[in-house]
């Protein structure tokens, strides 16, 4: 299937961007900035997104592999994954709020808006979605996914920069 070469691409994409967020962490630390509680849920957050693209994108030809049919592995893969970014989706805020308990930034509600679309999307897809469509609804469903986490990536990023930057002048 067509579909399967685009969600090999994204699953690497996701592995790479996993790999990339701890890597960020390192640098970071190199650096000379200090890791704090903060950090540490942040670059767990874009690490798990990243599994979570991953898990999205294999998980088709994997029940493809087992000889199920390609609308019950499309079905049951957006099921799958919706329960697995529902869940995380839902107990977002509160996860945050426990290791930074301001105010959540625009960006921020926006990338929690995006997941939720995304899994509603994924569990549309896995009850009422025409079989023609099922694979398209998937694919772009694990797109956002890694989108969004690479869109929270960049705003962290920016933010820690500016940070490191502010931290370097001198008192005047």
């Amino acid at each position: 299937m067509d579909a399967f070469g685009y969600l090999y691409t994204i699953a690497t994409v996701g592995m790479t961007f996993a790999g990339l967020s701890v890597l960020t962490m390192i640098l970071r630390q190199m650096l000379g900035g200090r890791i704090t509680k903060w950090d540490s849920w942040v670059t767990r957050t874009w690490v798990e997104l990243g599994f979570m693209t991953t898990l999205g994108s294999i998980l088709p030809p994997l029940l493809i592999l087992f000889e199920s049919p390609a609308p019950i592995a499309w079905r049951i893969s957006s099921g799958v994954m919706a329960v697995i970014l529902g869940s995380w989706a839902l107990t977002f805020p509160r996860r945050r709020k426990a290791v930074n308990p301001t105010r959540l930034p625009l960006q921020v509600v926006m990338f929690s808006l995006a997941m939720d679309i995304a899994a509603l999307a994924l569990a549309a897809n896995a009850i009422v979605v025409p079989g023609e469509r099922l694979a398209g609804v998937y694919a772009a469903a694990v797109t956002v996914i890694l989108t969004a986490a690479g869109l929270l990536f960049l705003f962290a990023f920016v933010h820690w920069y500016e940070a490191l930057l502010t931290h370097d002048k001198p008192n005047t």
